[in-house]
C-alpha cells in the first residue's frame, strides 16, 4: 500500500505517551482503559501556556483545512508545544479529591488497550454524570489533567460546575485539540464544549 493512501482517523496526537509502571497489571482492578490515540486529546492547560496552545491549535487547524479526505486525514499534527500542560501550577491530587467530593468514584488507575500494565503515576475519577477526569501525578502534584466524555452522559450541570470551579481557581483553559477549541474556565463555556460534543 502506498503510504500516501493511508488515512488517519484523528487530526492530531500527543507527542509522548506516559510510561507504564513496571510489574503492574490491570486484571481485577477498576481502571480507565484508553486507546493510545486518545491520550490527552481533551485536557486542562494553564493560561501561562496560551502562546504554545495557539501554536499547536493553528497546526491542527491546518490539518483540518488542507489534509481532510472524506472521514479521515492524509496527515496529522504531532503536538510538541505543550509537553507539561500544568507547568507552574500547584494543583494537587488531594485538592481534586476534596473538590469533587464523595459522589466521585475513584478508579485504580489508567491503562491502554492491549497493554497489561498501568500508567505510572496515573489516576482516574468518574463523576456522577459519566464524565471522567484522568491524568498523571507525581508525589501528589498533578502534572496532567485530561477529560473523557463518553456517550450517554446524564445530569452534567453539577459536574460541569465542579470542573469549571477547579479550573478557574488555577486559571486553566479547557482545550479540545481535535476540535481546535479552547474555552476559558467558566461553567457556561465548559457546557458549550460539552454541547458541541453531543
Amino acid at each position: 500500500m502506498n503510504p500516501k493512501d493511508i488515512l488517519y482517523s484523528l487530526p492530531t496526537l500527543s507527542n509522548k505517551l506516559p510510561d507504564i509502571e513496571e510489574g503492574s497489571t490491570k486484571p481485577g482492578k477498576q481502571v480507565l482503559e484508553l486507546h493510545e490515540d486518545d491520550w490527552r486529546q481533551i485536557e486542562l492547560v494553564t493560561h501561562r501556556l496560551e502562546a504554545s496552545i495557539e501554536n499547536d491549535l493553528r497546526a491542527v487547524a491546518r490539518i483540518h483545512q488542507k489534509h481532510r479526505q472524506g472521514a479521515g486525514f492524509n496527515a496529522l499534527h504531532t503536538r510538541k508545544e505543550v509537553p507539561s500542560p500544568l507547568e507552574g501550577t500547584w494543583l494537587t491530587l488531594e485538592e481534586v479529591r476534596t473538590h469533587l467530593g464523595e459522589t466521585a468514584s475513584w478508579l485504580d488507575g489508567v491503562s491502554f488497550q492491549g497493554m497489561a500494565g498501568l500508567v505510572a503515576g496515573g489516576f482516574a475519577v468518574k463523576l456522577p454524570s459519566g464524565l471522567t477526569l484522568y491524568g498523571l501525578q507525581r508525589g501528589g502534584h498533578i502534572r496532567v489533567l485530561a477529560l473523557r466524555s463518553p456517550e450517554g452522559l446524564t445530569s452534567t450541570e453539577g459536574d460541569i460546575r465542579l470542573m469549571a470551579g477547579l479550573a478557574a481557581r488555577h486559571q486553566l483553559y479547557l482545550v479540545d485539540w481535535c476540535r481546535v477549541d479552547q474555552f476559558p474556565p467558566t461553567a457556561a463555556h465548559f457546557q458549550e464544549w460539552l454541547s458541541g460534543r453531543s
